[in-house]
């Protein structure tokens, strides 16, 4: 029987304060078996504990325009390893931002998203962050975070949000909906086993929807944000109705049982996938006879 697991309040409204500080904190340190090592060490910094730190940002805009970005940062006795890797969708299909690969002394704060050529990293009072910015050859894209909708748990208990956000490519704004997950792991402890995915969809008006399931679809958690109110579901049944090898071949079949709510999301076909980990897509949703209509993308989100 499916769980409502929260309920928040949520506005359309609020896509019109989009370029607004953040409110939240995107940057608070992950606790995980990071702290654990930490621990057991005297409290050490990260330059005690070598640890591996991994923050996903996944963007779906009102207009059907996507950001994936995907951080990743292994501290050592003395060097910080970075995987920087950023990418924007529009109506050409996917533009890699930002693709670093490069070691720095060890920070004191381990898990913050470090600047680098062509790319700043703007933060708040608190340090979180409230906006990545990209300069490239083709112009120029800047991520913006607004409030947050929702706190979430992921697989592991590490962080993630959902959050409304902007995205201005070249002076030209639109809004949407960021889901944030960061995830950390000492490297003393074993790899996480598999990845999960996501499924991020926003329509024009200030509805979403939030489908996280495991790598094989096995089971699946969903939050959505409809009519102005926002709730979390467990016991979603997903159903894979085809596994083609190409994205536009990919369709999977959701139900909410006992909450009147089911679909579709179908993937499209990009002019440029490359190594994209994410795709669009597009979904119809059915609640209690009204037609929701999203686009949005799927992402493969691997855990450290």
């Amino acid at each position: 029987m499916t769980r409502r697991i929260s309920r928040f309040s949520f506005f359309p409204g609020m896509l019109v304060l989009l370029l607004v500080p953040a409110t939240g904190c995107l940057e608070a340190p992950p606790r995980s078996e990071v702290d654990t090592a930490r621990d057991s060490l005297g409290g050490q910094t990260a330059t005690g504990a070598p640890a591996r730190y991994l923050t996903h940002f996944v963007f779906a805009g009102v207009d059907g325009s996507a950001f994936f970005g995907r951080f990743e940062q292994t501290t050592s006795e003395r060097q910080l390893a970075r995987v920087y890797d950023a990418w924007w969708s529009g109506p050409e299909g996917w533009r890699q931002l930002t693709a670093v690969r490069d070691t720095l002394p060890v920070p004191r704060a381990a898990w913050r998203i470090l600047p680098s050529d062509g790319m700043n990293v703007r933060v708040g009072d608190s340090r979180e962050v409230v906006g990545l910015s990209f300069t490239t050859s083709g112009g120029r894209v800047e991520l913006r975070t607004g409030d947050e909708v929702a706190l979430l748990t992921g697989p592991t208990g590490q962080r993630e949000s959902v959050g409304v956000a902007g995205l201005e490519v070249d002076g030209e704004s639109v809004g949407g909906l960021l889901f944030f997950r960061r995830a950390a792991r000492a490297l003393q402890f074993p790899d996480a086993a598999g990845s999960s995915r996501g499924f991020l969809l926003a329509d024009s008006v200030g509805n979403g929807l939030l489908i996280e399931t495991t790598e094989n679809d096995s089971s699946a958690v969903a939050h959505t944000w409809l009519h102005g109110s926002v709730d979390a579901w467990s016991d979603v049944v997903l159903v894979t109705d085809t596994l083609a090898g190409t994205a536009p071949g990919r369709r999977w079949r959701f139900d909410i049982p006992d909450a009147a709510l089911s679909g579709t999301i179908r993937a499209v076909a990009s002019p440029s996938e490359g190594p994209v980990p994410a795709f669009r897509v597009v979904c119809e949703l059915i609640a209690d006879g009204d037609v929701f209509r999203f686009t949005g993308l799927a992402a493969s989100l691997p855990l450290p």
